[in-house]
């Protein structure tokens, strides 16, 4: 019997069990292969050696990603009704990096060994917050029975809401009007494989091959965007506001953002604290004047 054809509307997305309420998901997964040759006698019609191909040899395990936008909601933030982190969300925090995400799925497909490499959202006013997260893949697919993710009722993050405060090194946010916020955070890993464990009857056949025995966080960034209303003046070479004659132990800056439900509940709470990477201004006729300023912290 031929498989209907996959519609959005049948599939559902869950990362770590828990569904999302996804506007679009890609996923795909890719072996990494080298041709083996071998030259052999000469040919006239090539004027060189003729090439006896050999086979196709794999050079690593099997490798996917997966891309996936969703809007945040309570469901899957919120974590015994307290607000969540993103290091607690994500598991990216030192001590808990290198665990895996299990129970994915996206449409009719499911797959394990899954690790967050990054994840970025948009809050502006009046508008429910948008997400988009990429993750690193190892092993392969199974396929599921298709199944339709519906829910009566979701309680979504709304940006109206969620807002939070600045401080730039002393300055506080009622000298600042803030219009949007954007949050990123990039997370570096390195593979690691055993060759004992890899080499022999694995590869050959196990379907879902090769999977790393360790995925280790090489380095965290965070950064956070606002616009606003004002560029912060005194800006030094060091990405601090020089407000005093002292050289040294100027404090950081920081953005932080608390997300609450359309119920008013705080599911989750994000931060920067580190130093100014850009300020920028512009202004145009007809439209107020519009400031950018961009915060980074080195997490690891």
């Amino acid at each position: 019997m031929t498989t209907p054809l996959l519609r959005f509307e049948d599939s559902k997305v869950a990362i770590g069990g828990k569904n999302l309420f996804a506007d679009s998901a890609g996923l795909s997964l890719a072996p990494a292969l080298e041709v083996e040759r071998v030259y052999g006698d000469y040919d006239a019609n090539l004027a060189g050696a003729k090439t006896q191909f050999v086979n196709f040899s794999p050079t690593n395990g099997l490798k996917g990603k997966l891309d996936v936008s969703f809007f945040i909601s309570a469901e899957q933030f919120a974590h015994g009704g307290n607000p969540n982190t993103i290091h607690r969300m994500f598991e990216i925090a030192e001590g808990m990096s290198e665990v895996p995400i299990h129970q994915n799925r996206v449409g009719r497909y499911a797959f394990d060994n899954m690790y967050l490499t990054s994840f970025t959202f948009d809050m502006s006013p009046f508008q429910i917050i948008k997400a988009s997260a990429s993750y690193d893949i190892y092993g392969s697919v199974n396929k599921v029975i298709d199944t339709r993710f519906s829910k009566s009722q979701i309680d979504f993050a709304h940006s109206l809401k969620s807002f939070g405060g600045l401080s730039a090194t002393g300055i506080t946010d009622e000298e600042f009007e803030i219009s949007s916020l954007n949050y990123n955070i990039i997370v570096g890993r390195k593979v690691y494989n055993h060759i004992r464990g890899n080499e022999g009857t694995i590869v050959n056949t196990s379907p879902n091959g090769v999977v790393p025995v360790r995925v280790s966080v090489e380095n965290i960034e965070k950064e956070m965007t606002i616009g606003c209303s004002e560029m912060l003046e005194n800006l030094n070479a060091y990405g601090d506001k020089q407000d005093s004659m002292t050289s040294s132990g100027l404090p950081d800056s920081k953005i932080e953002a608390f997300l609450l439900s359309m119920q008013g509940d705080r599911i989750a709470r994000f931060s920067a604290s580190g130093k100014i990477q850009s300020e920028s201004m512009s202004i145009a006729e007809g439209k107020h004047a519009d400031g950018k300023i961009t915060i980074k912290e080195i997490v690891k």
